[in-house]
């Protein structure tokens, strides 16, 4: 059993340690574990995701992993912990393998030496032993195999440039987080039609929406729909996109816009593909930039608030399936841990993904970097761009640079 008034500082000391302290998810992940096991209250999956990870009540575990991979990464950090700064901490803080319940265990001379003993114990038989020096033979021969046949690939494989719009995306370790703009859509039970009827309202875009809708018209039976619905700009804008990290074997995570939470924002490098009205939580991220926007009528405002030049306004029409164009904007914004968060996003199907298209090409993509760095020396860590694009229906045949700047980083 916990007993806050002795256990509390330990737990305050791996919160505030060099492992946990860039890491905010972690540090009240931990702090949410540790209460709930003072509380002795009884943890599970399901529990976990929509108390902490503000999951809505239809989650299902076997679909979504989030409790489980921030569970398993948890253990990892606080093994690390406890192998660095933590070593001489009298009690240790554990997540029991299969189990959510925070557990304090004292860490003793007596601990350490029944792990030794465990260990001669171990090394006593000899076939453990000559089974070990065998492992070991064949892990170095694979290594030293390995290392020449990586040594040899290399020569053929393309460096990623330095230029590169999407340089931090290929050459950082985290893993890539592609957010599909979705439409929230529900269903509501009627009499006059027996079967679910879809129904879409720009004004409801989550659960919680949903569920304050329902509070002020008890009356009606309604609730989430079961399937998301992805409009075109968001599908289409996915291969040329997914073709290039996969290129370079990234690791890639796919989330539809509107089971987005604000917590993961600081664990994934993030893409936004989609349209501008489904941008939800990341709807936060323009703060950050000079843009802003409004639904009705179109209109895309470039405002620069440190001079006196006046606001760029970009206007376009509802559409059409005949000739028509839409605007885009392209935005990589610096995320909460300095991470970069790319929002590619319009208001029509025409836009996103021939822009999505125009920033992988080698081509289009070499020329937007040779603009960069004429206007600033370099190709931003961090920028904003404006498009218009023009064609007919859901074909693009011209594309418009209207504006493109650079962002910068805040100082912490």
């Amino acid at each position: 059993m916990i007993d806050p008034q002795i256990h509390q500082k330990y737990l305050d000391k791996v919160i505030n340690s060099k492992e946990f302290s860039n890491s905010s998810i972690y540090q009240n992940y931990l702090k949410y574990l540790f209460d709930s096991a003072v509380q002795e209250k009884g943890l599970k999956e399901t529990t976990i995701a929509i108390e902490f990870f503000e999951k809505r009540s239809d989650f299902n575990p076997a679909f979504d992993t989030t409790v489980r991979s921030h569970t398993y990464k948890l253990r990892k950090k606080l093994e690390t912990y406890y192998l660095k700064e933590g070593q001489d901490d009298k009690y240790r803080l554990r997540i029991p393998k299969g189990h959510y319940k925070l557990t304090v265990i004292p860490h003793s001379e007596a601990d350490i030496e029944g792990e030794s003993q465990l260990i001669d114990k171990f090394l006593q038989n000899k076939y453990y032993i000559l089974a070990i020096a065998a492992l070991l033979l064949l892990t170095g021969y694979l290594f030293i195999r390995n290392q020449s046949i990586d040594s040899k690939l290399a020569v053929y494989e393309k460096p990623i440039e330095k230029n590169n719009i999407w340089f931090d995306y290929l050459a950082s370790d985290l893993p890539i987080l592609i957010v599909i703009g979705d439409h929230f859509f529900f269903h509501e039970e009627s009499k006059l039609y027996p079967q679910l009827l879809a129904i879409r309202d720009g004004k409801i875009n989550s659960g919680d929406d949903l569920n304050k809708f329902q509070q002020e018209h008890p009356e009606l039976r309604l609730k989430p729909a079961d399937e998301p619905y992805f409009p075109y700009h968001s599908v289409w804008s996915l291969p040329p996109v997914l073709s290039m990290l996969q290129q370079k074997n990234k690791r890639i995570v796919l989330r539809k816009s509107s089971s987005l939470g604000t917590q993961v924002l600081d664990e994934y490098n993030i893409i936004y593909l989609g349209s501008i009205k489904t941008l939800y939580v990341l709807n936060h991220m323009l703060m950050n930039t000079h843009i802003s926007y409004e639904i009705s009528p179109h209109k895309i405002i470039h405002s620069q608030p440190d001079t006196s030049s006046a606001e760029e306004i970009f206007k376009t029409s509802e559409h059409s399936p005949g000739p028509n164009d839409d605007l885009v904007i392209a935005l990589k914004i610096p995320g909460p841990a300095k991470n970069p968060v790319f929002i590619l996003a319009s208001y029509h199907s025409l836009g996103t993904p021939e822009i999505a298209n125009y920033l992988t090409n080698p081509v289009t993509r070499r020329e937007l970097e040779k603009k960069f760095i004429e206007k600033f020396g370099e190709v931003p860590e961090f920028f904003e761009l404006v498009f218009r694009v023009t064609g007919i229906d859901k074909t693009a045949y011209s594309t418009e640079l209207l504006i493109f700047d650079k962002l910068n980083v805040p100082v912490d």
